[in-house]
């Protein structure tokens, strides 16, 4: 009886202890940014869909707890808070996606595809020397308790492409194994370069100097649509394509469905005619999936899936500092 007695009231001391606070900031600062200031962070602000050329020396880390961000969007703060993946910023941004709610999001904080929303710096500073992941929670609050951020996630099926492999168990020769033998501990680039700088060449071709990211790959043959991925899952991929190809070429979600698992690496070009007319359109589209099979040994095949995004149901301009 007397064990019984112990446990109950353990168990009871147990169910009382009170959650432990969510991360914070130490100190914070949010600020409307000035018109035409340059853009910068010096935190990535993205979940490694970056689309455009990186070097060597670009940081993937929290800096030493230093979050220094100029002339972002309010869009970016989330997606960097809650590693949204490239599906789900297009959604919150854009509510295009057919069979998908809107995103709830006012224009000032998404802008339209004509005209900027508002811009906000943020600089903050954090205790100790946090992790990116840790300077996402500490994000989290921080647009909770400066503009009110109140939001759910909403699963729905939906109209996808799914990214499968044309052939069962082959891959392109732009698609490969990351190597065992690169543990991505140090940039790949050869020699300092002024300019944005791939990796050596792999046996798929020149990549990002960076792993982990899905990036723009200077090229000189063809300088526009010439993308990499070095140690990269094929979900990062498929959630990539959207952007990296344009909304009207892809104006669905693509869902990874290849059933390759670990880390590859990729190189992936195609031609890209910027004409705004329906022609192109469908030029791209053409062009976009024969390089896919041909290069990477994909394809897309229409389907439906769940899809789960963020719907912001409170946000407000920030709060004075």
């Amino acid at each position: 009886m007397k064990t019984l007695l112990i446990f109950a009231l353990g168990a009871s001391a147990l169910a009382q202890t009170p959650p432990a606070p969510p991360p914070t900031f130490e100190v914070a600062s949010v600020r409307p940014s000035k018109p035409g200031a340059q853009q910068h962070s010096n935190v990535p602000l993205d979940a490694g869909n970056i689309y455009a050329p990186v070097t060597s020396d670009d940081a993937r880390t929290a800096a030493g707890g230093y979050l220094i961000a100029t002339h972002q969007p309010v869009w970016r703060y989330i997606t960097f808070a809650y590693k949204l993946s490239g599906t789900q910023e297009l959604a919150l941004r854009f509510s295009m996606f057919p069979g998908l709610p809107k995103s709830g999001a006012p224009t000032w904080v998404t802008g339209t595809f004509d005209a900027a929303g508002d811009f906000f710096d943020i600089n903050a500073r954090a205790s100790g020397n946090p992790s990116l992941d840790q300077m996402r929670l500490m994000m989290q609050t921080l647009l909770a308790d400066r503009f009110h951020l109140v939001f759910h996630h909403s699963t729905h099926e939906a109209p996808v492409f799914a990214l499968v492999l044309a052939h069962p168990g082959v891959t392109g020769p732009n698609l490969q194994p990351h190597p065992a033998s690169d543990d991505c501990s140090a940039p790949a680039s050869v020699e300092p370069h002024p300019a944005p700088l791939a990796a050596a060449p792999s046996a798929v071709g020149d990549l990002p100097p960076i792993c982990g990211i899905v990036s723009h790959v200077p090229s000189a043959a063809n300088p526009r649509e010439h993308y990499g991925g070095r140690a990269i899952p094929l979900s990062l991929l498929a959630t990539s394509l959207p952007t990296m190809t344009g909304l009207a070429a892809l104006p669905r979600p693509v869902v990874d469905q290849t059933g390759l698992t670990g880390p590859y690496d990729f190189t992936l070009h195609w031609t890209h005619d910027s004409t705004p007319n329906e022609g192109a359109v469908s030029d791209n589209m053409a062009n976009f999936r024969e390089s896919l099979k041909s290069q990477l040994g994909l394809e897309l095949k229409s389907t439906r899936a769940p899809i789960d995004i963020l719907v912001i149901d409170h946000i407000e301009h920030p709060t004075e500092n």
